[in-house]
């Protein structure tokens, strides 16, 4: 298991504000929506372009996909843009899925809640098939994309994507997952979905990530040892698989770092 130490994680807060650019400028975006036969419903994405992004590029770009934008759609987009001044990755599209009912949505399929009264089942398959089968599809006509992609999200965000490797591991190049809050009341049935598909014989990604924050809880840690203790024992060989405690880290603090490192990491190891 890899540890991140305090020093190390001002260090990395050092070169990734200061080192790669000397003085960052806004952030430019773009907000786009989606009517969506999946969710029902229009949604919205936020997205952040490179700064020298050429529609006619032959190369075309890498996509980022990164849930709650709100909260860290900034941080991807900035790590991306200053990691490219310093040569680390290649220039990336950002894309944000804003939330509507983050719960639900999150909520994988075959797990029930009570809203208004009634039980409910989890949006998890509507969204994930909104994000397959229409946003992917949409990004792929609107930018200049070259067909590599990255999932990321953290806390119920984090449960998510590791919701999404389990269903369809073939959709994306790499997943990020911090500080997965996956919880006793549905964990069950969402490791053995996930080894059950791991057992299989299907088209996986280059590179998994998985973090929790060294301050986080106990049930939080629980969760990142069971779910990174799983893919170590059934996720193939040929798989990058990278899992750390990062130490002095609470749950908001671990996101906001350890996304970025992730992000570096696995185009450092793809080139």
């Amino acid at each position: 298991m890899y540890k991140f130490s305090v020093s190390i994680v001002k260090t990395f807060l050092f070169c990734l504000v200061s080192g790669a650019v000397s003085a960052p400028a806004a952030l430019a975006q773009q907000v786009f929506s989606i009517q969506s036969d999946a969710l029902q419903e229009t949604r919205e994405i936020i997205v952040h372009l490179p700064e020298n992004y050429d529609p006619a590029s032959k190369e075309g770009y890498p996509v980022l996909y990164v849930l709650d934008p709100d909260m860290l759609g900034d941080v991807a987009a900035q790590a991306a843009r200053d990691y490219h001044k310093a040569e680390i990755i290649p220039e990336t599209i950002v894309i944000g899925i804003s939330n509507v009912r983050r719960g639900k949505d999150f909520l994988p399929h075959y797990y029930s809640v009570m809203r208004d009264g009634k039980q409910v089942f989890g949006n998890g398959g509507k969204l994930l098939a909104f994000i397959k089968n229409e946003l992917i599809p949409y990004a792929g006509k609107k930018f200049r994309t070259n067909g590599r992609r990255v999932f990321m999200g953290q806390s119920w965000g984090g449960q998510f994507v590791a919701y999404a490797l389990s269903q369809s591991p073939e959709t994306f190049d790499a997943f990020i997952i911090t500080s997965p809050s996956i919880g006793d009341n549905w964990s069950e049935k969402t490791f053995n979905a996930l080894e059950q598909t791991l057992k299989q014989d299907l088209d996986f990604p280059d590179f998994v990530y998985v973090s929790v924050g060294g301050d986080e809880t106990a049930e939080l840690k629980n969760d990142y040892e069971n779910l990174t203790s799983l893919l170590k024992q059934h996720l193939p060989k040929k798989v990058k698989l990278y899992h750390e405690v990062n130490e002095g880290l609470t749950h908001d603090s671990n996101g906001q770092i350890s996304q970025p490192k992730a992000m570096k990491m696995y185009f450092s190891a793809s080139r």
